[in-house]
This record gives structure tokens, sequence and C-alpha cells, in this order.
């Protein structure tokens, strides 16, 4: 069997798996129905016309069973005040979503729920008008809908569900913070640019930074590098001001480029589902104790945020840990974090040591320089801090001082209640933190296969679809 021939039967066999069958829609329209009834009930109740639409990948019938995921939007008459909108509609998607709810944020609030199954974002939005200049996700995704419900046949739907099944594999599939990698909406984009799944990872296997695709010839490549810094550029057809792979970051990138590259040399059905079996805790354990590094978990409350408000302060916070642990000269091998979204916040530490010695090397100015060699040795001759020196090697003076923090769970331990992490972060850890050792954490996520998996990860660090 050819290349080919084995990756036309991998993309058969992933279509049964994630094409949805009748039964898959009926629950989409059941929970589509249940959320309807709800709003219009609401609506009629406080005297108000409405419209309610599915749009989005389930509309663009793109969608794949794996990941029920609908857009409902909540559409206003023309002219309605966007005060209304953003007011009155947000309680209606409120009423569709029932009980169990929490607010999301894009340009204006939204609803997130689950319903019979399903994950929905309730979205309340005005009638678009015609000549309307686009502005927000909410004028733009109705136009989504239609561009691509053109330009994509029923095969072309079909690479388009293999695509999404093979990005969720490789761990890149996301336009959330929390992913940084490549929406439903790019995924189309791609095979409508390339034709087939298979296409979009041969051209894709030699992307390089800063890779222009412009399906409606709206800027020439130079111009649109110069109108959008990122890592990928990708011109949306119906909104030429914006870059739909704006959220993917530089690692989902290398990431899918290698992925790309590696399936096509190898195909398998790992890079869409990777097999994990089940993690046990005498494997984590070994692989925390195995390698002489020093594992440390920093454990908070997690605030009742937005999801990519949360994640944007998750990952604001985890950067500036990691700068205090490197500036006081602890060396970072990896950092991660992990949450909930409702409970807790883990932030994972990987260090190649957690004690330093108790001196450290310090270099310091050359002595071509009289103002500089001045300051230093005034700053060192009589400090108490002073180990050795100051002594001249090469050009330069340099000095063997006694290091600030040796022990990288007390200088966190001092530090974090007073570091000017993301506000909300900030909060939770002044309010209390846990400092745990791998072991601590690894005995305390029993039943708990996210957070186990997430260790799992973090310790293996090799991705699950990279074979010998």
């Amino acid at each position: 069997m050819s290349e080919d021939q084995r990756i036309s039967a991998i993309k058969s066999e992933i279509l049964q798996k994630v094409k949805p069958k009748e039964e898959d829609w009926e629950e989409i329209r059941r929970a589509v129905e249940v959320v309807k009834r709800r709003i219009l009930e609401d609506a009629k109740e406080r005297g108000l016309e409405v419209e309610v639409e599915v749009e989005g990948s389930v509309a663009k019938d793109t969608w794949i069973s794996t990941d029920r995921d609908i857009d409902l939007f909540i559409i206003f008459p023309r002219g309605t005040e966007r005060a209304i909108i953003t007011g009155l509609g947000l309680e209606l998607a409120k009423a569709g979503a029932g009980e169990a709810w929490k607010t999301g944020y894009a340009e204006h609030p939204y609803v997130e729920a689950e319903v019979l199954g399903c994950r929905m974002d309730i979205v309340p939005s005005g009638e678009l008008t015609p000549g309307k200049k686009v502005m927000t996700a909410v004028d733009r995704t109705p136009l989504h809908t239609k561009y691509v419900r053109e330009k994509l046949s029923e095969a072309g739907r079909d690479e388009v569900r293999v695509l999404k099944q093979f990005m969720k594999g490789v761990g890149v599939y996301g336009a959330e913070l929390r992913v940084g990698g490549f929406s439903g909406y790019l995924c189309e984009l791609l095979v409508i640019q390339y034709g087939s799944f298979d296409w979009v990872l041969k051209k894709a296997a030699a992307w390089r930074l800063g890779e222009v695709i412009d399906i409606e010839g709206h800027y020439s490549k130079g111009s649109a590098l110069d109108a959008f810094d990122s890592p990928l550029v990708v011109i949306d057809p119906v909104d030429r001001g914006r870059n739909a792979a704006a959220a993917v970051t530089t690692c989902a990138l290398a990431t899918f480029v290698s992925a790309s590259r590696h399936f096509l040399k190898r195909p398998s059905l790992d890079f869409f589902f990777p097999p994990v079996t089940s993690i046990e805790t005498s494997e984590l354990l070994r692989m925390a104790g195995g390698r002489g590094t020093e594992v440390i978990a920093i454990e908070t409350t997690c605030p009742r945020l937005p999801s990519d408000v949360l994640w944007g302060e998750v990952n604001h916070s985890l950067s500036k840990i990691v700068r205090l642990l490197e500036e006081k000269g602890f060396r970072v091998l990896d950092s991660s974090a992990w949450s909930d979204e409702e409970k807790e916040v883990i932030f994972l530490l990987e260090l190649e040591a957690g004690r330093l010695p108790d001196a450290e090397f310090h270099p310091g100015p050359s002595t071509l320089f009289p103002d500089d060699e001045d300051k230093f040795l005034r700053k060192h001759l009589k400090s108490e801090r002073t180990v050795a020196g100051p002594f001249i090697a090469g050009e330069r003076w340099n000095v063997i001082r006694r290091r600030e923090s040796t022990d990288s769970k007390t200088l966190l331990e001092e530090n974090l209640p007073k570091m000017k992490l993301s506000p909300d972060i900030a909060l939770e850890v002044r309010r209390g933190f846990r400092l745990s050792s791998a072991r601590e954490l690894i005995d305390r996520s029993q039943g708990r296969p996210d957070l186990m998996f997430e260790i799992f990860m973090f310790l293996r660090k090799r991705p699950l679809w990279l074979k010998e």
C-alpha cells in the first residue's frame, strides 16, 4: 500500500469515528430546541421580539461528533441598542442555559452552558445591517457561516472533519488562550485554500514563521506582514482587517508543522487518537523521582473569571514566577499550568535543582570603563555578601558573592504573596497557596484523570505522536 493509499484509508477510518450520524444530529437538535424554547418563552414574557439561530460548525456541517459545541445566536431586530443586546440579551441567554451556566466574554458577554451533553455558547447579537462595517466577532460569525457553506462541498466538509480531529490529536485545536491553537473556522479556511486534508499537511510541512494565506487576495505578502505581526497570517475572507490565525502561538504553529511532517512520513491513527493507557501512580512517581530535578507545584484557588480572561491571568502569572526563579539563579527546565476553571489553579515548575550553592560568580564591568569600575568596587569591597574578590579575569572585574536565595521553596514562600502577579491570581495567592513536591501532588491527584494526565505530560514532555 502506497503512502497516499494509507492516508486515504486512515481518513476513511477517521470519518467513521467522527462524522456525525443521524443519532448525533438528533441530540444536537434536541439540545437546540430546549434552549431555543426557553429563550423565546422568556423573551415573550419580557415583551421582546428575537430570533434564535444556530451558527458555527453545526450550521456549516463541519462539526465532529467528538466535539459537540454549538453556537446559538439570539438575534435582536435591526437598530436595537447595544446596551439592550448586551443587557437583556445576556438575561435571555441565561434563561436559555437553565441553571448551570457561566459568563464568557469576547467583544461583549455571552453565556457558556452544557445542555443535554452539548456544550453551548449562547450569544446575544443584533441583526446585521447591510453595508455595515464588520467590527465584532458577533457581526462576523453569520458571514463566516455563509462563506464556508458557499465554498465547501460535502467532500470538503469531510476533509475539514479529518483536519479538526488531527489537530485535536496533536493538541493544537482551539483558539482559546488555554490552547493558543487553530480555530474551527481556521481549519475550514485551510481546506478551502488547499482543497483537502492531505494538501493542508503537505503545505504546512514547509511553513515558516510569517507564512501568509490570503484566499481572496486582499494583500500582497509584504503588506500582509506589515499589517499583522503573527507567526501565521490568514486573512479573514469576510473581513480584510482581521487575521483569522491571530490566536495561533508560535508553539502551536511549530507543533502542527512538525506533526504534519511526521504524519506524512509515517501515517498513523495515533496522530488522531493518541494511545494513552491508564496512568498509574507508580509510573508518575517513577518519572518524577528518577531524573534528579526538582518538581514544584504551586496550588491556589481559582478566581471566577471567563475562561480566556482566566488563562490570560494564569499565563501572565506563570511567566512572572519563572522570571523570579531565574533572576535568583535557578534554572527552570519547564513550566506549565493547569486549572479546572472552577476550583483550582496549579502552576507546575521543573527546576534543574531545588537548592543552589551558597556562593555564586557575579561578573562585573570592564576595567576600561573607570566610572563603572568605581561603582562596582564601592558596592562589593565592603559588602557582607562578598565571599572572594573583587578580582580581574580577562578585562573584567568579577566577584564571588553569597546568594540571596539558595532554596527555591523558601524563595517562593516568601515572595509569592507580595509579587505583582495578575490581579485576580494575586488575590487568590494572598488568600492562601500550597507548595507541593511532585510526590505530594501525585498523591492528591488520585481519581482526577485530567490532572493526572497533565502531570503525566508535564513529566513526559515528548508528544504522544512522536515515535522512535
